[in-house]
């Protein structure tokens, strides 16, 4: 379960991973951490950092649609949260191919991480 490996990690190590890595409150989709990994690359440096601000409204919009919140929503509705997909767009490159999983956090809120291929 990569949630719960990431979770037993210290700050500067999810920071140092080799992919993304956002987490979501439970309640709203506000970002409570996104990885010095993330912002370097998926090229969002530049922008207003994230922290506390909804992810599917004021960071990611792009995202918000059926083919990504869409399918969190539907796995949420059937029981825990785990999924992987790929994608094709992110802030830097909208040609750029992802691969995505999505997993609920111990918290509640829910984990994003993010592969550049």
């Amino acid at each position: 379960d990569l949630a719960r490996r990431v979770e037993q990690l210290p700050e500067p190590a999810i920071h140092a991973l080799p992919f993304g890595a956002v987490r979501l409150d439970r309640d709203d989709a506000r970002v409570v951490f996104f990885s010095d990994a993330e912002v370097r690359l998926s090229g969002y440096s530049g922008h207003e950092h994230p922290l506390g601000r909804n992810f599917f409204t004021d960071v990611a919009p792009c995202l918000s649609g059926p083919e990504f919140l869409g399918r969190i929503e539907r796995a949420k509705a059937a029981g825990k949260l785990d999924i992987e997909f790929g994608y094709v767009g992110d802030f830097d490159d909208l040609d750029k191919e992802l691969r995505f999983r999505i997993q609920s956090a111990a918290d509640g809120g829910i984990w994003i991480f993010t592969l550049r291929l």
